[in-house]
């Protein structure tokens, strides 16, 4: 596989970005009307527009990389910011105040272990598997349905785990289906502008790569595939 894209490290810069946000923003919760959001999953449909992006341009197992590089870095600022809230903690009531906040935040690192990967993974499965199965056809209906099932996936692998601490289940629960409602409305937003990007990018980097005859084990992302099947269908009939 070429990995010599002019695109693809952007890519990866400003999805690894968005997480760090997402973490930082995972406690703040908006009321609105009754019905509770989390602040990150407001900005959250983003990252599933880019990972949407990668595996529709570069292929399954790009976007498998891309995966990885996020749980690796989001454990670094995680481990990092966690540990700097319960050292010296009296020192001021800033660090009281950043203890109280940050104390459980190893709650996000574990979270993004187990959610992150099963829902990337899921994401760029579905996108991979559908365009070859209609030959390339019906982007929407593969961006919506790889939207809803991934999105549903992290939200109740990762929100169980990082806010139990911080609301009641009634309050999770609330939480949970709102924000999964919120963010399946703003997939359908986001929809022309994924069109939009996938089709430039195709184009800026004379790719559109199917996933044909690969191991879609995510644990051999970094493995090459054989060479000498062309995957790289682009400018062809379909």
């Amino acid at each position: 596989m070429d990995i010599n894209y002019k695109l693809y490290g952007f890519f990866i810069g400003l999805t690894v970005t968005i997480m760090v946000v997402c973490d930082i923003l995972v406690y703040k919760v908006y009321d609105i009307f009754g019905l509770k959001i989390t602040a990150s999953g407001i900005v959250f449909s983003l990252c599933y527009l880019l990972s949407t992006i990668i595996t529709e341009v570069y292929g399954y197992k790009l976007g498998c990389k891309v995966v990885w590089i996020i749980v690796f870095c989001q454990t670094i600022f995680v481990l990092i910011i966690n540990l700097s809230s319960i050292i010296q903690i009296d020192t001021n009531s800033i660090s009281k105040n950043y203890y109280e906040l940050f104390s459980d935040f190893w709650r996000v690192m574990i979270g993004t272990w187990i959610s992150v990967p099963a829902s990337y993974f899921c994401n760029s499965l579905v996108i991979s598997k559908l365009k070859i199965y209609f030959f390339g056809k019906f982007f929407i209906i593969r961006y919506i349905l790889s939207s809803m099932i991934a999105q549903g996936i992290l939200i109740l692998t990762a929100y169980p785990i990082s806010l139990s601490s911080k609301y009641s289940s009634i309050e999770l629960v609330n939480i949970i289906t709102t924000t999964w409602t919120y963010k399946v409305f703003i997939a359908l937003v986001l929809l022309p502008v994924g069109v939009f990007l996938s089709d430039i990018v195709k184009r800026f980097e004379n790719t559109d790569y199917y996933d044909l005859d690969i191991s879609y084990n995510p644990f051999l992302a970094f493995k090459e595939e054989n060479k000498k099947i062309k995957r790289n269908m682009f400018g062809e009939k379909k």
